[in-house]
């Protein structure tokens, strides 16, 4: 869902080779977490990189209201908190785990960037995944702002059009065009 499988597939297996072969110095640590259960929060320092080896999360945006808008649901395995790794060392989004438990590996931010010194190759798969995931982000930001101009254009053929191509890629903002839809019923 946010992105190329194959890619998101290398950074998960350099990752796991990276574990294996630096275990001494990265000290992961397996940890089973609750329904509910918040792994990152929004603004919240970067101090962690995990791998979600079993369950979901959902990836929430918190803004104006406070209110938690789920972006999307990531399954196992997939890498959290890598981007906060980068920029200014915060989260930009919640984490919080659904639809069950979930199991994750856990390593300090720290010594993945001095991992990541020695093996430059997990460097560029860690920004490829990134700009893919930002990429992933301006198109569905382009569907939004399309189905805001089809609302006030009253054009439901559009919106319509704009909202079932959004669903498989986010169910989150599909609900967000659902609710434009209302506005011009």
């Amino acid at each position: 869902m946010w992105g190329d499988e194959q890619q998101r597939r290398a950074v998960r297996e350099r990752f796991k080779l990276l574990l294996n072969s630096h275990h001494t110095e990265l000290e992961p640590r397996q940890r089973r977490v609750h329904e509910g259960e918040l792994l990152l929060a929004q603004g919240e320092p970067g101090f962690q990189l995990m791998l979600l080896t079993e369950g979901r999360v959902a990836i929430q945006l918190r803004h104006h209201d406070n209110a938690a808008h789920t972006l999307t649901v990531l399954e196992a395995e997939e890498l959290l908190g890598e981007m906060a790794l980068f920029g200014d060392g915060r989260h930009s989004a919640d984490v919080r785990v659904v639809e069950g438990s979930a199991e994750l590996i856990e390593v300090s931010s720290d010594a993945v960037l001095r991992a990541m010194l020695f093996d430059t190759d997990l460097a560029m798969e860690l920004l490829g995944l990134l700009s893919q995931r930002c990429q992933h982000s301006n198109a569905l930001l382009g569907m939004l702002l399309d189905a805001i101009a089809a609302t006030s254009r009253r054009d439901t053929a559009t919106l319509q059009a704009i909202t079932a191509q959004m669903l498989p890629l986010d169910h989150g903002l599909a609900a967000a065009a659902d609710q434009l839809l209302k506005l011009v019923d």
